[in-house]
């Protein structure tokens, strides 16, 4: 049923010349990891930051979930269980590693639903944020690279999240002196994932010609990075919300230079400094301290910037 429908929309991209590939191309890309990471540090950065941190709980977390279902369920892409499957090719460069759950999807729902649930925007802004959602998903089953379980699954278990550490941030308002619980266990979840990811064991099946289909060494690497993600955010929320505590106040043109500066930051920690932790330590381990230090730049590193430039504020106000 699942690849009846994925050759369905095939159908559909062949007769009409995939003149809507493009537009489901972009619209994809609103579920990158990276794309999520720039819009939750927007939002905890310059807009509000109770909301971005539940917006980053939810995202980072979701992945470290998501990890640990990809690696459990070990399901294949859909190219790879029927060969009629034929994937729009721009999509298959990001669509690596297993298909269940579809991560594009988790991370959209994690960001675009979280804003869709808040009740203080308005009926129309949330809307948009639902359809996104639906867009997001609907383009991996468009795209060829995810089946329609992969993707209502990851929707389902975000909204989940969502409602579950909506109130999870409400308990730690209730009992401010409690949050290192959250800290214990959010790290204890990481440090699970990686030992989980690294002891288990993971099918070898071949293609035709003798060649291994999906590398086994190389699928625990995304679930290094997704406990890298988790903890570089709990470690950065607990250390921001003890010594920093930053607020996201100014006028908007200092919330667009704090935005700008800090993310410039970002990139160049990003494009310079993680090649040298990778380059210093290899294989996952490496690609989980390169994200731990990123993720940590963004909760508890960009905020002390934001101290600062609020000083230079003040003077200026």
């Amino acid at each position: 049923m699942d690849i009846q429908y994925l050759l369905l929309l095939q159908n559909l991209r062949e007769a009409t010349g995939g003149v809507l590939n493009g537009a489901f191309e972009l619209i994809t890309k609103l579920g990158e990891a990276s794309i999520v990471t720039l819009l939750v540090a927007l939002v905890y950065w310059c807009i509000d930051k109770r909301d971005g941190i539940f917006l980053m709980l939810t995202f980072y977390y979701n992945r470290v979930i998501n990890g640990f279902l990809k690696i459990t369920a070990c399901v294949y892409r859909p190219w790879i269980r029927d060969a009629r499957v034929l994937p729009v090719p721009e999509a298959m460069a990001d669509a690596t590693g297993y298909s269940f759950p579809s991560g594009h999807s988790a991370n959209a729902t994690s960001f675009f639903g979280g804003l869709a649930i808040n009740k203080k925007y308005p009926k129309i802004f949330r809307g948009l944020m639902i359809a996104l959602v639906l867009l997001v998903g609907f383009s991996r089953n468009y795209l060829g690279v995810h089946t329609p379980q992969d993707v209502i699954v990851s929707i389902v278990l975000a909204i989940v999240l969502l409602f579950a550490f909506r109130r999870l941030l409400d308990w730690v308002d209730q009992n401010p002196e409690k949050d290192w619980i959250v800290l214990l266990a959010g790290a204890a979840l990481c440090i699970l994932l990686v030992v989980y990811a690294s002891l288990k064991g993971y099918p070898v099946d071949y293609d035709a010609a003798g060649e291994v289909i999906v590398d086994p060494a190389k699928m625990p690497i995304d679930s290094f990075k997704n406990a890298g993600m988790g903890l570089g955010f709990i470690v950065g929320w607990f250390i921001e919300r003890r010594f920093i505590k930053f607020d996201t106040d100014g006028k908007w043109y200092f919330r667009v230079l704090r935005y700008v500066i800090c993310i410039a930051v970002y990139e160049f920690l990003k494009t310079y400094a993680a090649p040298l932790i990778t380059n210093v330590i290899a294989g996952g381990l490496g690609k989980a301290v390169e994200q731990f230090v990123l993720i940590l730049y963004i909760t508890a590193g960009a905020p002390v910037i934001i101290k600062l430039l609020g000083i230079v504020r003040a003077r200026v106000e």
